[in-house]
């Protein structure tokens, strides 16, 4: 009878240990979820587009398209982010 009650005692504290496992697994992957998306909205953020002729000088868009003024489609255009922070 004691062993019963003693393996009974062992699969309970087994299953909480497993739940309590698979609980903090999931709420560190939720997290990681939601960092990977706030960057993937910041490098949209920072997209910028510019006529590969510069027939608007260093005038951006904030969505590709197509120059106003010769009709070529315009080119997303990365920003460095290490010489904007700092003067030379």
């Amino acid at each position: 009878m004691k062993m019963k009650i003693k393996m009974k005692k062992q699969i309970v504290t087994a299953t909480l240990i497993l739940t309590v496992t698979m609980f903090v697994a999931s709420c560190g992957s939720k997290t990681s979820e939601n960092n990977a998306e706030n960057t993937t909205t910041e490098q949209i953020e920072n997209v910028k587009y510019q006529c590969p002729m510069k027939c608007e000088g260093e005038k951006t868009y904030d969505k590709p398209g197509q120059c106003p003024k010769c009709n070529m489609d315009l080119e997303q255009i990365e920003k460095n982010h290490e010489h904007s922070e700092h003067n030379h």
